[in-house]
């Protein structure tokens, strides 16, 4: 049921559960094609506001863009 306070809908609310509750290692099925920049740039968005206790681990990130 959706509350007029709650600044996520029911459809967010079940997108987030499903996406922790399914989640699964994929390390033998990567994929060979570049990620988009504009894809790589919101998902390290999205990471660097990764919750910690009291934001005392901030997050540093290293994006290898080539083999070598």
């Amino acid at each position: 049921m959706s509350n007029p306070n709650d600044p996520f809908s029911d459809a967010q609310r079940e997108g987030l559960y499903r996406a922790i509750f399914e989640r699964r290692d994929v390390r033998s099925q990567f994929l060979p094609d570049a990620i988009p920049e504009e894809v790589l740039a919101r998902i390290l968005r999205a990471a660097h506001h990764a919750p910690s206790v009291g934001f005392m681990q901030p997050w540093d990130f290293i994006v290898i863009d080539s083999l070598a």
